[in-house]
């Protein structure tokens, strides 16, 4: 399988700016409604400079859950308030990096929930190569966003080549998968490549995938070549098009609904009609939106297409037939 150079004139789009507004910041209930606008207004400063060291929209995460984690760093940091906060952050560049590894709470293992895995094993990925083959065209795409330490993409990275074992040699395959995250110091873990534990699904052989380095596995090369990891918040579109599959797992419980519905819909812009998209197991896409539902337990999705549907239609269903 021949992995090219994808990665060619890569640009981070940039948001248009912005910061909470005080009537936003939800301040705590501690004390009289002087001190708690005192406090709302204080935390919107702080935002607003964070917005302008970091270029990051601070307005998608949820009000509670940002408070608490910049709770975390004031007490790690000896601050008694938000104004200290920033004092601090001013004098110490490097704490905005620190707040965003905070942010992103990087719980993930290979494999994580084996039965989504599955589903993609047996049906998703079989139906992406089975499009790229009626198509002519045999460049697989993939992207994982918030992929935390790289279990995730590189999962993904073996099931694609179990899945090639049995096409024809003869097919020029290409594999590329885009793994993003906020967490500099979780990226450079999934560069590096090398885990304390690997779970695998049943039939995959360890051996083939991982090289044994004392009490470490590190991921062979033949596994990493295809993917190419980013520093990319999921709210700034990445200059990617024409995806097969998407994983946004447990993305989306830290954001507003608005903000969830804006990173649907950057993710269908870079999903081709009939592409796939897996959220996390407590997520769900409600309402009108791109997507329609293809395997309901396992949280999958496919981007709508209308020969999609239609050929749905005519087997009698309003689901996919892989649900």
């Amino acid at each position: 399988m021949f992995y090219g150079d994808p990665w060619e004139s890569e640009t981070i789009v940039e948001q248009q700016s912005g910061a909470w507004g005080a009537d936003m910041s939800c301040a705590g209930t501690r004390g009289s409604g002087e001190e708690n606008t005192l406090e709302a207004r204080a935390l919107d400063a702080l935002l607003r400079f964070l917005r302008e060291q970091l270029d990051l929209d601070f307005k998608q995460y949820k009000p509670n859950y940002l408070k608490r984690r910049i709770g975390v760093r004031m007490r790690a940091t000896g601050c008694r308030d938000y104004l200290q906060y920033r004092q601090y952050v001013r004098q110490h560049p490097e704490e905005c990096q620190r707040l965003i590894n905070d942010l992103t709470i990087n719980v993930t293992e290979f494999f994580r929930d084996p039965d989504v895995y599955e589903a993609l094993r047996s049906t998703v990925i079989p139906e992406i190569i089975c499009y790229r083959k009626q198509t002519c065209s045999f460049n697989l795409r993939a992207w994982s966003a918030g992929c935390a330490t790289g279990e995730e993409p590189y999962s993904l990275s073996i099931l694609f080549q179990e899945a090639l074992k049995g096409q024809s040699g003869d097919d020029p395959w290409t594999l590329r998968i885009t793994a993003t995250d906020l967490d500099d110091k979780a990226l450079l873990k999934a560069k590096e490549g090398r885990y304390e534990e690997v779970k695998l699904l049943p039939g995959i052989v360890r051996e083939e995938y991982f090289e044994s380095k004392g009490e470490l596995f590190e991921v062979r090369d033949r596994v990493k070549r295809p993917v190419r990891f980013l520093l990319l918040d999921v709210m700034q579109p990445p200059p990617l098009r024409h995806l097969d599959l998407v994983l946004c797992r447990n993305v989306l419980i830290y954001f507003e609904k608005e903000r969830q519905k804006t990173v649907l819909e950057i993710i269908a812009r870079c999903l081709r009609p009939g592409g796939f998209l897996v959220l996390g197991k407590s997520e769900a896409i409600v309402g009108d939106s791109d997507f329609v539902p293809y395997r309901r337990r396992e949280r999958i999705y496919v981007k709508k297409d209308r020969h999609i549907l239609e050929g749905w239609r005519r087997q009698g269903g309003g689901e996919c037939p892989g649900s």
